[in-house]
């Protein structure tokens, strides 16, 4: 097997199919180097680290940091400054990474509890937006009417962000986080963001309401720690969190279920399977693939890999999420296998904070859509189809559907 930089491509590395992990994943992992220093499209190097237990022992190292405005932070696309400095908690390590994400959780959005209440909301929303299907017939493009429609709505109205704006808040955030976006248009896209979220931050606060971003900022004045800033970055961290990942998992999750028609058969005849189908999904799927990276404080040893303070590690989640150590016979699709020692959410201190509400979300599209379109399909292939590959968030742009 390779061991250096340069006989590896430039990372990151792209699917050769939307369900398939890249064909380097297995080669790296289950080589005797599943530690690799690799290229990026940056022009730097970073350790991309392959396998289940060593990502899992980096996400719960005190030295490993998630400060994405420190000067060796592994990006692998171009960014402008003010996405390593505006990134809220996400980006943060304790103490004030806990003490602000534990304000976000008790502002209430995100307790079993509360996703609970949410649930017959949620469920207007799914068959809202299939009843749109129903009436546009086919072919739909399920992405646009349905997988991005659902999830920001849900979110929006979490944090009280009006439905007009949903088009203007997803259209920047395409360009944020698309693998290719210039630096130049990632930076206007975060103006536009931040110019918007200062406005609806102000009007919040002086006339609050029931919503999450007026209830955060009461706990943040209650404490005296309010900074508008501070809240807007919360605010825009919520928002794309709350929606890129369920939408891409969405599309991608009833395209994997289309091409599998035994599995889902099985699955239109018990509902009870759905809450296991979504945990397999999520592993399988893995959008959220290249969303996690850390760099080392101090000197640190991962496998047999001595990884120096300054340089930046790339855990690569849908590797971890293929690891025959840990899943058997994982690269089938089992939806009974119902697996939750998955990584698509993260692991310890960074767990995702709403990952209740993606699995409900994802629970509801899976039972209501195969139960109201029982004979839904692609309208083309999985393979005529333009991926966001590469891109922090994986997804296709456009799937269309027939029945």
């Amino acid at each position: 097997m390779t061991t250096n930089a340069t006989e590896l491509p430039v990372f990151p590395w792209h699917r050769g199919c939307p369900m398939a992990p890249p064909d380097q994943y297995a080669e790296v992992r289950e080589s005797d180097a599943p530690v690799r220093k690799v290229p990026l499209a940056t022009g730097r190097t970073a350790w991309v680290v392959t396998r289940y237990d060593l990502i899992k022992q980096v996400l719960a190292d005190p030295r490993s940091s998630s400060a994405r405005a420190h000067e060796g932070f592994p990006y692998y696309i171009e960014i402008p400054e003010q996405f390593k400095t505006d990134c809220s908690f996400i980006g943060w390590d304790p103490p004030k990474h806990t003490v602000h994400r534990r304000m976000a959780a008790l502002s209430g959005a995100f307790t079993k509890k509360r996703v609970l209440d949410m649930r017959p909301r949620m469920q207007e929303i799914v068959d809202e937006c299939i009843d749109t299907m129903l009436e546009l017939g086919p072919p739909v493009d399920l992405v646009g009417e349905l997988a991005l429609k659902v999830p920001l709505t849900i979110m929006c109205g979490i944090l009280g962000i009006p439905n007009k704006d949903q088009a203007f808040l997803h259209s920047c955030t395409e360009i944020l986080f698309g693998g290719g976006s210039s630096a130049t248009q990632r930076a206007e896209a975060i103006e536009r963001v931040g110019r918007y979220l200062e406005e609806l931050v102000i009007s919040k606060e002086n006339d609050p309401g029931e919503d999450l971003i007026s209830r955060m900022i009461k706990k943040y004045r209650d404490q005296d720690m309010y900074d508008r800033r501070e809240m807007c970055n919360l605010t825009r961290l919520l928002m794309n969190g709350g929606h890129e990942t369920s939408t891409a998992m969405i599309a991608i999750g009833v395209m994997t279920l289309l091409e599998h028609p035994e599995q889902l058969e099985r699955l239109k005849a018990n509902p009870q399977l759905v809450p296991g189908a979504v945990e397999e999904l999520l592993r399988y799927l893995s959008p959220g693939d290249l969303a996690t990276s850390r760099i080392a404080m101090e000197d640190m040893q991962v496998g047999d890999v001595l990884v120096r303070k300054g340089e930046g590690l790339i855990l690569v989640g849908m590797s971890a999420n293929r690891d025959p150590r840990v899943f058997e016979d994982p690269d089938t699709f089992d939806l009974e296998r119902g697996d939750r020692n998955h990584l698509a959410f993260g692991h310890g201190l960074h767990h995702c904070i709403g990952s209740d509400i993606a699995r409900t979300e994802l629970e509801i599209v899976m039972t209501t859509l195969f139960r109201r379109i029982p004979d839904l399909r692609l309208a083309k292939h999985w393979s005529e189809l333009r991926y966001k590959d590469g891109n922090v968030m994986y997804g296709v742009y456009e799937m269309p559907v027939t029945w």
